[in-house]
């Protein structure tokens, strides 16, 4: 079947992708074609391979065969043409001037496009019509536009066109196309007159129009299209006005010294007249073309009579002129000089005159430079220009003024490109990046680690921050979880930060792409005389992860699980990862480096430079990334990279690696002298004859000479760094060599030294640093100096260590646990250590430690450190991470390894354990009686003492573990569960016993159980079979809602402030979002379960609702009771109510159950709970039938009621009257229910027994 039109491949340089679709869709329209299956397989088959593999990238793991029509559209959509900011489309609107050439129907088309993202809606026509008077870009029409008193879009438009078309015709009309060039001269009246039409060829007349030649009066002409300066009329010049003295020039003439000015002509001057008619247009000289944009100009700034004045360099002119306006207002009337009437007569390149005011003779000063020349001052404000006549006499500083010019031309270049140093964090398009880890990783999940309720509040703000950028997104289940460490920054705001170290970073693949060498940057570089520096904001953050990759950098955070959706901080294959992108996203433009996010480029001369950057501005604002403005650098002549300074004439070292030498102080006594000396020797032996160099330092340290240092000394000290500075001890930086950053401290201040250690085991330095500390960091404990001084090296050495692996060195032993490669972010450290570890995460590195007196280079550093000039910052109070107060870590192994070292009973029972039991006599004490009758179920796991698989815990960690095991109240039978899955000692269960009765808050809430006849509940095959709810509260002015599981004893508890059906079907629907759909729900009697609303909710999700017997709540036993429970535990517990709460529901649900012998969390999750008590439960052993059976038969001894239909019973009535009403049974509705008659009010009436 025949079909209408075709449609091509998607082409971006053809229109956008949602102009695409709207062809597609009238495509569509034309051929009848309506399935969407269709729709689907002719765009994919028409649109092209490119659009053809975007679209798999973005429907991936799918097919786009898989996906339906509309969804591909948007996705497309989403990804070529997202929707723009209202903000910048207006300011895009109001910025579009009418371009040079365009007509002004295509300019009103253009404001239209503009125009459909603006939303202007009832003002759109207002807009259009102000953004054409505005933005016509022609005098003419302009004027025209303001002169009409009432002007709508409609009425501007057609003045417009007319205008544009009047024009167009008159252009039509011309008998030619093409106009003379016209050469404009300078003549001097000296006796001499103007030059005639005799000077022109005698074959052609002269035109009278413009009055010159040769050609005829047409389209030639300049004065065709012109108007004359004094009849106003339109096509002829002053010059060859006929009506001449019929009409008074009209030009202002405002100084008393005005003069009659004869014409000549300067092409470089702009004249500013008052004409008498509406469009008289103003004249720039060489303005052939009224839209052709002209180039900035030179300008130059003179000290002429003592006052400064901007001019203008203009080598076309013969003379320099100044205008009026600058004349009258820089000198007072006292001060100008006297003008005297000039001979000189200036014309335009349209021949006009040019009203000259006068001229004289001024002192001019330029630098070193003093001059009297003449000066002519010319009517009007338009430019002042610097002529040949001064530029002959006046030597310029061209360096300067091209400088000015240049900085112009890059400040214009930045202006083009502001949406590129916008500060909202960019988003790289059309690439992911895919994090890979080996085969067979197993994935790490860590608990979210505790964050004070200080910190809670602006940690939420930053999570909130994080999820409005689409930085990270919220998942309910991930394989992979990194806790984070909230850092408070200078501001007060908090940074989070992930501790992959333990995750990722153990299992990630290491990425092959190599960080590039320092030749290989430099080699890039060469021939460049000037040099722009690039640094990219938020670097990494502006690449996106893959789907994929996202699970393993999830977050776990108090509010639950994150994943990131770009690349984060602290990944240790993201420098890779990133240089990879860079590079392959600038490759082919020349002059470029790239190292990370510094970008540098170059080029031979300065437009081969602007015209290199343009290329990578525009390459990076198609990318859609981000600068950092402030630490940009444009056009400079030297700029430090990586360690050198470039420059044109090449590398040179910078000089900041070796002055920690060069500006280290003597020393001051024996000691700074011992550690001085010690550095010398740690090179010595590629130092020459320095035994006779170091003689004198050496007489200091005897011990029968006294400290004297004197000018030998002196000499000799700096003789000794000359010889560390020198080629023989330093040596130059080198990618294939291995990396070492020695680091220490002393009291006063922290040394560093980076070196190489060659295959032969010898160590070269390559940069010295070091530097005082201040009087707050002098107060820091010995490891936190210890800490600082690894961080200083790292940052001071950031260029030759990012992106490489290195080792540092310290003579510090608890930095290897605090900083080790493969150690956590420590959790109980201070926010200044977590900061230190944070920052060296980004770092490919390993910690070793070495004795102080093999580390002497950096000890003699921190010993003799260089002056600084860091003032004393306000010492922050060092907040401990903590779950409400903490006042104790929790019991480890390796704790109760070292309590169980110190106690005399448990260190002698466990060595019986490893190597033999004495016999019984031999130990008469009773302490060892207990572990005497276990002897054969004791075991030694790293070195701790085991009863089974419970650790046997030594008296100093026994009354921890109890207010553990008491922290939310749970009684003693639930204590006892809980402590035999995990621990054991002498007469625990009495001890556990005493505790909870003497807890105050304990026996202050005891509850005496009522005594009722017992009747099950069928027990739940499932869980979530059947669930039981009930209000409880209210609790300090809150209602709390229990939903309790029958079958798992799974607890829900929700705070809320009212109790209506509208409240309860809320909270229920949260719950069953979480768990699902229940068969059964159990209630009383409330309003909220016995309206309408309720029961349609609950015939809707084909619940079946089952409510009590009235004024009988033991129907509803379970959650009664789970009532009393919540409310005896949240009096019993301190702190704000969700806290409580919260404590409470995790204690509960993690707590064996003394009926099923297992956690809620057990039996509805299938999986234990990770708590602070580390529990190891035993498996169900009883069923839960037989304890039923056990707790029927403890009842029996309880006379049952039972009844039939038919007996005769009384009735208990809750209503006015007597109590007890006689009646009879009619039905039995249930084990202990049924419907009575009352005999005397003849209602029926439920009733249980």
């Amino acid at each position: 079947m025949a079909t209408f039109g075709t449609i091509g491949e998607f082409r971006e340089d053809e229109g956008s992708w949602s102009q695409y679709i709207e062809r597609m869709g009238h495509y569509f329209d034309a051929n009848s074609i309506v399935d969407g299956g269709r729709k689907r397989s002719i765009l994919l088959s028409v649109c092209g391979a490119s659009t053809y593999k975007l679209m798999s990238s973005l429907t991936a793991p799918r097919k786009p065969g898989e996906v339906d029509f509309q969804e591909l559209v948007e996705l497309m959509t989403d990804h070529r043409d997202p929707k723009p900011s209202v903000i910048v489309q207006r300011f895009k609107f109001n910025s579009r001037a009418r371009k040079p050439e365009e007509s002004i129907s295509t300019y009103i088309a253009e404001l239209r496009r503009v125009a459909i993202e603006c939303k202007f809606d009832t003002i759109l026509d207002e807009m259009l019509r102000d953004r054409i008077v505005c933005g016509v870009a022609d005098d003419r029409i302009q004027r025209r536009l303001l002169a009409e008193p009432t002007l709508t879009f409609e009425k501007a438009k057609d003045i417009a066109l007319a205008m544009e078309l009047a024009d167009k015709n008159t252009a039509d009309l011309r008998e030619q196309n093409q106009r003379s060039d016209m050469v404009n001269k300078i003549a001097f009246a000296g006796g001499r007159r103007m030059p005639t039409q005799r000077q022109f060829s005698e074959k052609h007349s002269r035109c009278g129009r413009c009055g010159e030649g040769p050609h005829k009066q047409g389209a030639d002409c300049p004065a065709i299209d012109r108007d004359c300066f004094r009849c106003g009329k339109k096509g002829h010049y002053v010059a060859v006005c006929k009506a001449r003295g019929t009409k008074e020039d009209k030009r202002k003439v405002t100084h008393q010294q005005r003069k009659q000015a004869s014409s000549n002509k300067s092409r470089t001057y702009q004249i500013a007249e008052e004409e008498e008619e509406e469009e008289s247009e103003t004249y720039g000289l060489f303005q052939h073309s009224v839209n052709k944009a002209k180039p900035p100009p030179y300008m130059t700034k003179l000290s002429v009579k003592g006052k400064e004045v901007n001019f203008q360099v203009d080598t076309g002119s013969a003379v320099t002129i100044i205008n009026e306006e600058t004349w009258l207002s820089h000198w007072s009337e006292k001060d100008r000089p006297i003008l005297n009437d000039s001979t000189t007569r200036l014309r335009t390149y349209t021949k006009h005159l040019v009203d000259i005011v006068g001229e004289c003779e001024v002192t001019v000063c330029y630098e070193n430079q003093t001059v009297r020349v003449c000066l002519i001052v010319a009517r009007g404000g338009g430019p002042n220009l610097m002529g040949r006549d001064w530029l002959d006499v006046i030597r310029l500083n061209w360096r300067e003024i091209y400088l000015v010019k240049v900085e112009n031309d890059v400040s214009s270049l930045i202006a083009d490109y502001n949406e590129l140093f916008a500060p909202e964090l960019g988003k790289l398009k059309g690439v992911e990046v895919d994090l890979d880890i080996d085969e067979g990783a197993s994935p790490r999940f860590l608990k979210a680690r505790p964050v004070p309720f200080a910190l809670r509040n602006r940690l939420d703000e930053e999570l909130d921050r994080l999820l409005a950028n689409d930085i990270i997104e919220p998942v309910q289940y991930s394989n992979w979880a990194a806790p984070i460490v909230p850092i408070v920054k200078g501001d007060g705001s908090i940074r989070v930060c992930g501790d992959y170290k333990t995750t990722i970073n153990s299992a990630a693949r290491s990425d092959t792409y190599p960080i590039p060498r320092v030749e290989e940057l430099f080699a890039r570089l060469a021939n460049g005389k000037q040099f722009s520096k690039l640094d990219l904001s938020h670097a990494y953050q502006q690449l996106v992860l893959s789907e994929k990759s996202r699970e393993l950098v999830t977050i776990n955070t108090h509010r639950g699980l994150f994943r990131y959706k770009r690349l984060p901080f602290g990944v240790s294959t993201a420098p890779s990862v990133f240089q990879r992108t860079m590079e392959s996203l600038l490759a082919g433009i020349p002059g470029v480096a790239v190292y990370l996010d510094d970008l540098l480029i170059t080029g031979e001369s300065t437009e081969e430079h602007l015209k290199n950057l343009k290329r990578v501005l525009d390459v990076l604002h198609e990318a859609g990334l981000r600068l950092k403005k402030e630490k940009c650098a444009f056009l400079k002549d030297e700029v430090d990279y990586l360690g050198h300074t470039i420059t044109a004439k090449g590398l040179h070292p910078t000089g900041d690696k070796v002055e920690a030498i060069t500006k280290a102080p003597e020393p001051t006594n024996v000691k700074e002298l011992r550690s001085f000396l010690g550095l010398l020797n740690y090179y010595g032996k590629f130092m020459h004859d320095l035994a006779s160099t170091l003689e004198p330092l050496h007489r200091l340290l005897r011990k029968e000479t006294k400290w004297q240092w004197g000018k030998e000394q002196g000499d000799a000290f700096a003789r000794a760094k000359k010889l560390l500075q020198s080629t023989r001890v330093l040596t130059h930086y080198d990618p294939k060599e291995q990396l070492i950053l020695a680091c220490d401290a002393s009291p006063y201040g922290v040394g560093a030294v980076l070196a190489h250690k060659f295959s032969d085991g010898s160590e070269k330095p390559i940069g010295f640093a070091s530097r005082t500390l201040n009087s707050a960091e002098r107060r820091y404990s010995q490891l936190d100096k210890e800490g600082l001084a690894v961080v200083f090296g790292v940052k001071r050495f950031h260029q030759y260590l990012y992106g490489r692996k290195f080792d540092i060195i310290t003579d510090h032993k608890p930095l290897l646990g605090l900083f080790g490669e493969k150690k956590a972010i420590p959790q109980m450290a201070s926010p200044r250590v977590q900061r230190w570890a944070i920052t060296l995460a980004a770092y490919e590195y390993r910690i070793t430690y070495k004795a102080g007196e093999e580390n002497a280079n950096a000890d003699a550093l921190s010993r003799l450190p260089q002056e600084s000039t860091i003032g004393d910052p306000p010492v922050p109070g060092d907040i401990v991470l903590l779950m409400d107060i903490l006042e104790k870590t929790p019991i480890t192994p390796s704790r109760v390894r070292i309590m169980t070292d110190k106690d005399p009973v448990l260190s002698r029972v466990r060595n019986f354990v490893m190597h033999g039991w004495v016999s019984s006599h031999e130990l008469k004490d009773e302490a060892f009686g207990p572990y005497l009758n276990r002897k054969d179920e004791l075991s030694v796991h790293e070195g701790v003492l085991l009863w089974g698989a419970r650790v046997v815990l030594p008296p100093k960690c026994r009354d921890q573990m109890m207010e553990e095991l008491h922290d939310a109240h749970p009684g003693i039978v639930r204590m006892k569960t809980s402590a035999r899955g995990c621990v054991w000692w002498p007469q625990i269960d009495k001890d556990l016993e005493r505790k909870v009765k003497s807890c105050e808050k304990c026996q202050a809430h005891q509850r005496q159980p009522s005594k009722a006849p017992l009747h099950q509940w069928e027990y739940p095959s499932k869980p979530w079979s059947r669930i039981h709810v009930d209000y409880a509260g209210p609790v300090e002015g809150k209602i709390l809602l229990v939903v309790i599981d029958a079958y798992s004893k799974w607890m829900d508890v929700h705070i809320t402030t009212k109790s209506t059906s509208e409240a309860t079907i809320e909270k229920l629907r949260e719950v069953f979002a979480t768990h699902g759909l229940p068969n059964t729900l159990v209630s009383d009697n409330g309003p909220c379960f016995t309206s309408d609303e309720f029961a349609k909710f609950m015939k809707m999700n084909a619940i079946n609702h089952i409510r009590g017997a009235p004024y009988h709540p033991a129907t509803n036993g379970l959650a009664e009771r789970a009532v009393q429970t919540v409310k005896g535990a949240l009096r019993k517990m301190s702190g704000p109510l969700h806290t409580r709460l919260s404590r409470f529901l995790l204690s509960y649900r993690t707590t064996p159950q003394a009926t099923s012998k297992q956690s809620p969390a057990e039996l509805l999750m299938n999986r234990k709970l990770r708590t602070r008590i580390t529990s190891v439960l035993p498996d169900v052993n009883a069923t839960v039938e037989k304890k039923q059976f056990a707790q029927k038969i403890a009842h029996t001894t309880h006379a049952l009621r039972e009844f039939n239909v038919g007996d005769d019973v009384l009735v208990r009535n809750y209503a006015r009257g007597n109590q007890w009403l006689p009646g009879k049974i009619t039905d039995r509705t249930g084990p202990v229910c049924g419907q009575c008659q009352c005999r005397r009010c003849d209602t029926k009436m439920e009733a249980s027994c």
